[in-house]
């Protein structure tokens, strides 16, 4: 992580120093955007993800009384009729959830004029994410009783991407 930051500073420095701070505020955002080279810390990824998987577990929750899917609720655990699944760490979807922010990010710049028009298509983002895990854990949730429990261990599951990989 740090040789990473450590390279992204050489590199402005070294554009400061050939460039000049003409051209170096004109490659503003490219230079800024580079910042997503350097990894997600560990306590970070574990903080978003813990967040996420709370987050998920109430849309999902929300979902499950608007199926009208009779379960009951505790923390992170939903009994439903023939099983009880818990929300993992995986159904946080941060990986994914992370790589939509920065696209949302670049998009906002290649696409939008205004700087609040921007914003609000980054901060859109965060409760589209939320949004697309709880309903993954709802349409694995309703495999379940519809299908059969069996579909927990099934491809879709298991090998169904990550759209069906988030529970225990």
């Amino acid at each position: 992580m740090l040789l990473t930051l450590s390279f992204l500073c050489c590199l402005a420095a070294g554009g400061f120093f050939f460039f000049g701070r003409d051209w170096m505020r004109s490659a503003a955002f490219p230079l800024a955007y580079l910042i997503f080279m350097v990894p997600m810390p560990d306590a970070m990824a574990d903080a978003l993800e813990t967040a996420s998987k709370y987050a998920s577990a109430e849309v999902a929750n929300l979902f499950f009384h608007l199926s009208g899917t009779p379960f009951l609720r505790a923390g992170l655990f939903f009994q439903l009729p023939n099983i009880t699944i818990e929300v993992a760490q995986e159904c946080s979807g941060i990986r994914s959830s992370w790589v939509l922010f920065i696209t949302s990010i670049l998009a906002a710049n290649l696409f939008l004029k205004t700087p609040w028009r921007r914003l609000a298509l980054v901060a859109f983002v965060i409760p589209l994410a939320i949004l697309r895990n709880g309903f993954r854990i709802l349409v694995i949730g309703l495999l379940c009783v519809n299908v059969g429990p069996q579909m927990i261990h099934s491809l879709i599951h298991r090998r169904g991407g990550p759209s069906f990989s988030c529970f225990r």
